[in-house]
């Protein structure tokens, strides 16, 4: 949008996209440290001059950043923002998001982590953007790990899980699918549990500190 900018002294916009709910403008800064203050507040006044031209308020502001650009980004500071900024973001409606995010949520997508549709719902929240996926219920986090973390000990209440249902593994914000390959009560197989300590056998390794969820469709 800058390539269209009426006056040099004005900052406009990098992206736009129409979308359904209405408007969605991006600012995209690559910068070699951390965001200041003014680097993503630019964003909310643009957004304001675009609902005033608009006159209406269905405009959605989003500041994306490649933020420590000369780090390897595994060495990066992530989220790069400070609560302060996170709660100026939430206050003034506008999203703030990395673009190590936007490389790490398309093998997300590909392996049906999460959905476009929960992508495009999350793209407009406020604050410090997270993809993650909807109608997850929480089971538990692993109490013994046996086996090289495929077999983990988990206490569930009321939750039913059955041989071969998907769940979610979290770990540090990460999510992947596993499969039950297997459930035991006192040590004997059984197809379903619901309650109580149970052993489960997934198809893929769970670490310590690893959060377990089950999506409810």
């Amino acid at each position: 949008m800058d390539d269209n900018k009426p006056e040099e002294n004005i900052f406009e916009e990098d992206i736009q996209i129409d979308i359904p709910e209405g408007l969605l403008i991006i600012e995209c800064k690559g910068i070699g440290g951390t965001s200041t203050d003014s680097d993503f507040n630019q964003i909310s006044k643009i957004k304001h001059r675009r609902c005033k031209e608009r006159g209406k308020f269905d405009v959605y502001a989003l500041y994306l950043v490649n933020h420590q650009r000369y780090l390897p980004p595994l060495s990066r500071q992530n989220p790069p923002f400070s609560i302060e900024q996170i709660h100026d973001a939430i206050n003034d409606e506008r999203g703030l998001l990395t673009t190590w995010q936007l490389f790490n949520l398309y093998f997300d997508i590909e392996n049906k982590i999460i959905t476009r549709d929960e992508v495009k719902s999350a793209m407009l929240s406020y604050g410090f953007v997270e993809f993650k996926p909807s109608n997850l219920i929480y089971l538990d986090e692993p109490k013994e790990l046996f086996q090289n973390g495929t077999i983990c000990i988990i206490n569930i209440n009321e939750i039913e899980l059955s041989v071969k249902d998907s769940i979610y593994i979290e770990k540090n914000g990460k999510f992947e699918i596993s499969k039950i390959l297997d459930i035991q009560i006192n040590s004997k197989s059984v197809p379903t549990a619901s309650t109580g300590e149970i052993g489960i056998k997934l198809d893929k390794k769970v670490n310590k500190n690893a959060k377990l969820w089950k999506k409810v469709e």
